[in-house]
């Protein structure tokens, strides 16, 4: 345990990197939307609060060619760096999502800022209680993290080469799923079932995806080169 917080605090050393930028660039969106909808004089339903979500999925993707050799330089065990990076962005994911959503509670009480500026309300993902609000704001972060996260352990593990083969493979089977669904007339069934679906659905779908990168991502970085 011991071994697994002192993986966590050398991330949150790197405050800028883990802390202050994903919330320094969501703040610079947030300002930009607002003197926007100041500017025009309307209600804005803005898209600003997907840019820390983003940037969570780019620190995904650097977090393994920044940290991995340099901790596992250390003797530190592969197990052990995986445990602190997982204890590390679920930490942050929780926070991040209780500070968004009472960014959005203030929001709703300001009449949306004076100005009509939905930015942390975002329908659909937000409309329902406060835990599933919590539970989806959550699950988003920690899924993109660790989205990245896995691209970056393909190349740890298979270099440049088994990276381009990776989404070689991806385009295919992207280019086939939509040719049978073209064929087959399926993306009616297909929209109507994103229609029905809650947003706890939704979530949990998600929370699903996330355990399959964290196990694939956890076997590419037991055979990794340092």
């Amino acid at each position: 345990m011991n071994r697994v917080l002192g993986i966590v605090r050398t991330h949150l050393a790197d405050r800028w990197s883990w802390i202050i930028f994903p919330w320094l660039i969501l703040s610079i969106s947030f300002v930009t939307n607002l003197i926007i909808v100041k500017l025009i004089g309307d209600s804005i339903y803005s898209g600003g609060l997907a840019s820390i979500y983003i940037y969570m999925m780019v620190i995904g993707i650097l977090s393994v060619a920044q940290t991995f050799p340099f901790i596992i330089g250390f003797s530190v065990r592969r197990r052990d760096y995986f445990l602190g990076t997982t204890t590390t962005i679920t930490v942050i994911s929780a926070l991040s999502a209780i500070v968004i959503c009472l960014l959005g509670y203030i929001e709703r009480k300001t009449d949306y800022w004076g100005v009509k500026l939905h930015f942390f309300n975002i329908e659909y993902l937000t409309d329902g209680p406060v835990l599933e609000r919590l539970w989806i704001l959550f699950v988003l972060m920690i899924h993109l993290f660790f989205l990245g996260f896995t691209i970056s352990c393909i190349h740890r593990r298979f270099g440049r080469n088994g990276l381009f083969f990776f989404f070689i493979v991806l385009a295919i089977a992207f280019t086939i799923s939509v040719y049978l669904i073209t064929s087959y007339h399926k993306w009616n069934a297909i929209f109507d079932w994103f229609g029905d679906i809650s947003v706890i659905e939704l979530s949990s779908g998600l929370f699903i995806c996330t355990l399959i990168y964290v196990g694939v991502s956890y076997l590419l970085l037991r055979r990794a080169t340092v």
